[in-house]
């Protein structure tokens, strides 16, 4: 018996990339400042009509620069539990989360294909062309264990894509 934590498969996003995280951390960075420059005018001047009015103006400001960074820092994870058909999107920005709960769908197949830059793919696919990009892999036996693993989990076909032009259906290993 499962316990109340405990999901059938995690799908996570991974890390965010380094110029990812300094494009948010500019952001956040601009929305801090202009909202402390804020505090000490308010400070420094108290409220007033021109005050205001030069804080409503920062407004804009602060509301993009909050947007980019929560844009470029979110990180999203993908929790599914077949026995009680439910999806959980988890998206991450920092120590602060937001579940978003659905039910699962139609899920089709599994693949592993091998990418432009010879790291090996694993996607989970449902309804038409939709997929969850899983993980990625340096070496095609890792990958294939993996997938296999996934398949046998969720009890999908599995494809191997990673020769262009010569996809097959691969016979599922019970380990």
């Amino acid at each position: 018996m499962k316990n109340n934590n405990e999901f059938e498969l995690i799908v996570a996003q991974g890390e965010n990339p380094w110029w990812r995280l300094l494009l948010s951390v500019a952001f956040f960075t601009l929305m801090v400042w202009v909202v402390s420059e804020n505090i000490i005018m308010f400070y420094n001047y108290g409220f007033h009509e021109d005050t205001f009015r030069v804080f409503s103006k920062s407004l804009f400001t602060i509301g993009y620069s909050l947007t980019g960074g929560i844009i470029f820092a979110v990180t999203k994870t993908i929790l599914i539990d077949v026995d009680k058909d439910l999806l959980i999107s988890r998206f991450n920005v920092g120590p602060f989360s937001k579940d978003v709960k659905s039910t699962v769908p139609q899920l089709e197949y599994v693949s592993i294909f091998l990418d432009d830059k010879e790291n090996y793919q694993v996607n989970l696919w449902y309804i038409g062309n939709k997929h969850y990009n899983m993980y990625q892999f340096d070496e095609k036996e890792i990958a294939m264990k993996f997938g296999n693993h996934v398949a046998i989990k969720l009890n999908l076909d599995l494809l191997d894509a990673t020769e262009r032009g010569d996809n097959k259906w691969v016979e599922k290993i019970k380990v």
